[in-house]
């Protein structure tokens, strides 16, 4: 049997978000990874840019350094803890 666009719309709006929470564990030390974002945006303010540029970021979790390093907008770059 065939979708039909409107079965395939139906199927879509009954999706929701999924609740994810994602902790990174080393060693003895856990943290959440929602909170490393929100460290390394309030760094990013702290640096005096505003929370509305932000464009793209990556972070990189580096464990072992117990460091998170990022990279905003293609430049600023910086580190937080990650503990």
């Amino acid at each position: 049997m065939e979708n039909t666009k409107a079965d395939v719309q139906t199927n879509t709006e009954v999706r929701k978000e999924i609740d994810t929470e994602v902790i990174l564990q080393y060693r003895e030390y856990e943290v959440n990874m929602d909170d490393v974002t929100e460290r390394v945006k309030s760094h990013y303010i702290a640096k005096g840019f505003k929370a509305d540029s932000i464009e793209n970021m990556q972070i990189y979790v580096k464990p072992e350094d117990f460091t998170a390093y990022y990279v905003i907008n293609d430049g600023v770059v910086g580190k937080v803890n990650l503990f």
